[in-house]
């Protein structure tokens, strides 16, 4: 059974995203290492504008923001919340009068074999290997403990249930793929 990233895709060609208040990212709002949040305000945030061009990037229906993390415009949230909910939550973000859904994964499988993963000189993972016995076989999708903060991962159940999602919906900035050498 094979592990995959579900990550935001083609993210120089999209606009992303910024939090507007220090605050909130000071204080960890935005990280995600896999545990529940309870945010007790809605944050905001705002696509980042670059004065210099004439003409801005586009804005995907799945934005960049945080590592580990993704964030789904209405469409986005509409199409894959029922299915990426099971495995986490959605969170609401205040964007200039709009809503958007800052995904957070909270279901947790050691899946990450630390013995046989790639490692720089410092000891930090460079490129995983994985328990193949501890993913699942229904769709899924996951973090590893070892990895929470940068990484989501979804099982091939999980790939083909996203892939599937998302060309039916003809949403952009998503992909499913082969971890990616950090």
């Amino acid at each position: 059974m094979a592990v995959w990233e579900l990550r935001c895709g083609l993210v120089n060609e999209f606009a992303t995203l910024a939090n507007v208040d220090d605050q909130d990212g000071d204080a960890g709002m935005f990280e995600a290492r896999g545990q529940k949040k309870d945010w007790m305000h809605r944050p905001a945030v705002q696509f980042i504008v670059d004065p210099r061009k004439k003409k801005q990037k586009p804005r995907a229906d799945v934005t960049a923001f945080v590592p580990g993390a993704l964030v789904l415009n209405e469409k986005a949230d509409k199409a894959l919340g029922p299915f990426l909910s099971q495995f986490g939550q959605m969170l609401e973000l205040h964007c200039s009068g709009e809503t958007l859904y800052f995904y957070n994964a909270t279901n947790m499988l050691d899946v990450v074999d630390s013995e046989r993963s790639e490692r720089r000189r410092s000891g930090s993972i460079a490129m995983e290997a994985f328990f193949e016995d501890n993913v699942p076989g229904e769709p899924a999708v996951f973090k590893d403990p070892l990895m929470a903060p940068v990484r989501i991962y979804v099982n091939d159940a999980g790939k083909a249930e996203v892939e599937r999602i998302v060309a039916e919906a003809g949403l952009t900035g998503i992909e499913c793929g082969p971890p990616q050498r950090f």
